[in-house]
Formats: structure tokens, C-alpha cells, sequence
């Protein structure tokens, strides 16, 4: 009786589903990540063209058809990444919210803020595969570095436009300000990130902070 009551009980198991992860292992978010992750250290290492699919699955330890599970793409995979880079980013751009913040404390503040992202090892290669794989995909008419810096820019226009409107700033065209204040941010990462070509000799991040906030506080000063 209990034998046969065993063997009706196992008998009516059924396998995970296919794409789901099965009790015990990684969940579906943990999973995505993971995908995330191993894409980044490949599209990095390797360029987005130099980097299949394949590879990604085996480093996370699945087959093809389970990553095609959580993305339709490799380019999918790629337009998350930048999801992802795009959403770190997100505490830069509250720096003008305290309202008893000076026009160059606030400066400051969004440039230390800034420089702590660029310090962050996912964020180097973020920028690795930017610079070097940007013109590329530009043929293939795919554009993330123009992405990332529009909505920099205009996460940074919210940001001036508060700015003017709380009276630390005179007023002026916030979407000239914004792309003049982001250029210089995200030249100089590349630069201490040794992303230009060649070895460069290493900037120093207060004196950078320092020209950049009194270039700009004279400037825009009320």
C-alpha cells in the first residue's frame, strides 16, 4: 500500500517548466542578472559583435533557448544594460533638492556624485563599451552612447532648470548649461578610465571638481 501510494506520488511530479528556474536554484531576477552581468564582462572584453549569445549561456551555466527565456536578443540584452546604467545614475541628479543648498555647494555636490559612479567597476566597463564599441554600432544603426548622453543631458536640464527656478542660478537656456556641465564629466572619465587609446597620465579629481564648480558658479551666479 505505501509502496504503491510512493510511486503515485512520483508519478505525478512534473518537471520544472522550461525557462523557469526549478526550487533550490537562482529565481528569475537573480537569473536576468546574472545574464546581465556576464554580457557586460563580454560586450567589455570582446565587443558587442565579438561576443555571441552562446558564450553568454554558458558562462551563466544555461542553454540558448533558457536565456532567449528573458531576452528576445543579444541587442535586447544590450538595451537592458544601458537600462541599468541609465537607473545608477539616478541619485546624481537629486543633488539640487535641498533647497538650502548654494548654487556652487550644489555643483559640488553633482560632480562628487558623479565621480563616485565613474569609480565603480561596473561603471568602467559601461564606459569601455561605449567608447570602444560606439562608432560600431553607430553602423549598425544602433546608438547607446548618444542615448546615455541625451538623457544625461536632460536628466541635468531638470536639474538647472530647479535650479533657476529656486533663484541659485540666473536664468538661462538649462539645456546649453546641461551639456556644457555633462561634456567635461564624461570626457574626464574616459580619461582617468585610460579609455582613449592610450595610457594617461592620472587627473586630479578635487582639482578637477575645483575648476569645474568655479567655471561654472561665476558664470551662472544670480
Amino acid at each position: 500500500m505505501e509502496r504503491r501510494r510512493a510511486a503515485k506520488t512520483t508519478s505525478t511530479r512534473r518537471p520544472a517548466a522550461h525557462g523557469k528556474p526549478a526550487a533550490g536554484q537562482p529565481g528569475a531576477t537573480d537569473r536576468r542578472q546574472a545574464i546581465l552581468d556576464a554580457a557586460l564582462d563580454a560586450f567589455a572584453a570582446r565587443g558587442f559583435q565579438g561576443s555571441s549569445v552562446r558564450e553568454i549561456a554558458r558562462v551563466v551555466g544555461v542553454n540558448e533557448a533558457t536565456l532567449y527565456h528573458y531576452f528576445p536578443s543579444k541587442a535586447a540584452i544590450l538595451d537592458a544594460l544601458i537600462d541599468q546604467l541609465l537607473a545608477g545614475r539616478h541619485m546624481v541628479y537629486t543633488a539640487a533638492d535641498d533647497p538650502a543648498r548654494t548654487l556652487e555647494e550644489t555643483l559640488h555636490e553633482l560632480i562628487a556624485r558623479f565621480m563616485a559612479v565613474m569609480q565603480e567597476e561596473r561603471e568602467r566597463k559601461f564606459l569601455r563599451l561605449l567608447m570602444i564599441e560606439g562608432p560600431r554600432l553607430a553602423v549598425m544603426g544602433r546608438y547607446p552612447f548618444l542615448r546615455v548622453f541625451h538623457e544625461g543631458g536632460q536628466r541635468l536640464t531638470e536639474v538647472f532648470e530647479k535650479l533657476m527656478a529656486t533663484g541659485r542660478m540666473r536664468r538661462t537656456n538649462p539645456r546649453v548649461v546641461a551639456l556644457q556641465f555633462l561634456a567635461p564629466l564624461m570626457i574626464f572619465g574616459f580619461h582617468q578610465h585610460g579609455l582613449g587609446g592610450r595610457k594617461a597620465e592620472p587627473i586630479n579629481i578635487a582639482e578637477f571638481a575645483r575648476a569645474q564648480v568655479e567655471l561654472f558658479a561665476c558664470a551662472l551666479a544670480p
